[in-house]
């Protein structure tokens, strides 16, 4: 078995500004970091794959057709009340919530199940372990933070590994848009 995910990934600039953005968090509350070289934007979560699945998964995305598009990460907000999830906003005329409905679609004829929530692009930035009042002043002192822009021209099957110290992503297979 293998626990996948499918996303894209913004540039390494993003992902160190939102990084940085990040550590001024520290101190409010209970929380865990994303490392940039971790932060991505899920377009599916699988979950527990078997093995002999992967061929079609990737057969599937190859499939895909869209073009590359340009994001620009900005803003920072939280999913939950109270917050459990500090996130980076993303903005980019719907391309990548396009790209995740094609996604979905091409997942649920292999079988996966359609996603409940509506779709949400965004990058983790935290997670709160431990809610304290002293972090919504933080975020608000933040919250309207530009992270750049870049281009994002691949759709990545992703491979998890859970560790004690973190999660281990490595990239499966890679479509260019």
């Amino acid at each position: 078995m293998v626990r996948a995910f499918i996303a894209v990934e913004p540039s390494a600039e993003i992902r160190n500004e939102i990084s940085v953005a990040g550590q001024e968090l520290r101190g409010a509350g209970r929380l865990s970091f994303v490392s940039p070289n971790l932060m991505h934007i899920t377009l599916k979560f699988l979950g527990e794959v078997p093995e002999s699945q992967i061929p079609k998964i990737t057969a599937s995305l190859d499939g895909i057709s869209a073009s590359p598009y340009t994001l620009q990460a900005s803003g920072i907000s939280t999913f939950g009340r109270p917050p459990r999830v500090i996130k980076a906003e993303v903005h980019d005329s719907g391309a990548t919530a396009a790209l995740a409905l094609d996604v979905e679609s091409r997942m649920a004829k292999l079988g996966f199940a359609r996603e409940e929530k509506p779709f949400s692009p965004h990058i983790t930035i935290a997670r709160v372990k431990e809610y304290s009042p002293a972090l919504l002043p933080k975020i608000n002192g933040i919250k309207e933070r530009n992270f750049g822009e870049c281009d994002i021209s691949a759709v990545l099957l992703k491979k998890s590994v859970l560790t004690p110290s973190g999660p281990i992503y490595s990239t499966i297979h890679r479509v260019e848009l």
